[in-house]
């Protein structure tokens, strides 16, 4: 995921759950990239149309449940656009400024490209490949908090690239602050939360030039197309970081009155900050009360 993770929970001196949490993100990290030619999501990328895979369950669950997002937001978040991010010129990890990967015109799908089946297994329907991207730090983020909460229910936070998941029991408040969008050392706002999960996403960090055009990873999942927006970066705070992960997508490409309809409709308690390239910050809110102060 080439991200560096920071975890903090009550208890330090319980030191048995790191080997498990390192092992699972080495695991992750190896074999969920779109980048690794011979893992378990390119296994699934190279089925053909009508040929079933059966997965790890991590993975299928990971999966659906970015499926289920693409089918409520009617494709405008899609785990599905690895042709076109590399048609883009997004076709290797970052950092790199310049793609001499040349563009190409893929044709849009429109139908469904996996279908679920039982027993971790999927049948794949279309030719649109697999990329999970944010969604699956997100994913990763929360299982682990999850499953450290059990660990230790006092309090905690994992913190996965500025995904962050966190709780507490009432005696730790966590004090996160909202980096600047250009200049990740300086913050524009911050806020005191004791649960809750928090996501950004920016178009600047990772951006490049292809064939002199200026591209960043940010695609319409309806076209395929780079968004192109006024909007900076989004930050999510909410109750689930899968959630606030999606969020932060259709952050760049609704309305304020189109995003706070999707807040509304799925009830979801929330607080998001956005940044604009004329220097504009501001919040907007939706849902019922967070655990913020």
């Amino acid at each position: 995921m080439n991200t560096n993770f920071y975890i903090e929970i009550a208890g330090t001196q319980k030191m048995d759950w790191k080997d498990k949490v390192v092992k699972w993100l080495q695991h992750v990290a190896r074999e969920w990239s779109r980048f690794e030619p011979n893992n378990e999501l390119n296994q699934i990328n190279q089925l053909k149309v009508g040929e079933i895979g059966r997965i790890s369950p991590a993975l299928y669950d990971c999966l659906k449940a970015a499926d289920n997002y693409y089918t409520l937001t009617n494709n405008i978040f899609s785990p599905y656009l690895k042709l076109h991010l590399e048609q883009h010129g997004y076709d290797r990890s970052f950092p790199f400024q310049e793609s001499t990967y040349k563009a190409i015109q893929i044709e849009k799908k429109t139908n469904k490209p996996f279908l679920f089946l039982d027993h971790n297994e999927v049948l794949k329907t279309d030719n649109q490949l697999i990329d999970l991207g944010g969604f699956a730090k997100g994913y990763v983020v929360e299982k682990i908090a999850d499953w450290l909460r059990q660990v230790s229910p006092e309090f905690g936070i994992v913190d996965g690239g500025g995904d962050m998941k966190m709780w507490s029991s009432g005696k730790k408040t966590w004090t996160i602050g909202i980096a600047h969008p250009f200049h990740i050392h300086e913050e524009i706002s911050s806020i005191r939360i004791q649960n809750g999960a928090i996501a950004t996403s920016n178009r600047i960090f990772r951006s490049w030039k292809q064939q002199g055009k200026e591209k960043h990873h940010l695609l319409d999942g309806r076209t395929g197309e780079v968004i192109i927006s006024p909007i900076l970066q989004t930050t999510i705070i909410t109750n689930s970081l899968c959630q606030a992960e999606v969020a932060t997508k259709l952050a760049f490409l609704l309305n304020e009155q189109e995003l706070q309809v999707w807040f509304d409709k799925l009830q979801m308690p929330c607080a998001c900050l956005i940044a604009k390239d004329d220097g504009s910050i501001y919040w907007l809110k939706g849902g019922e009360k967070l655990d913020v102060i």
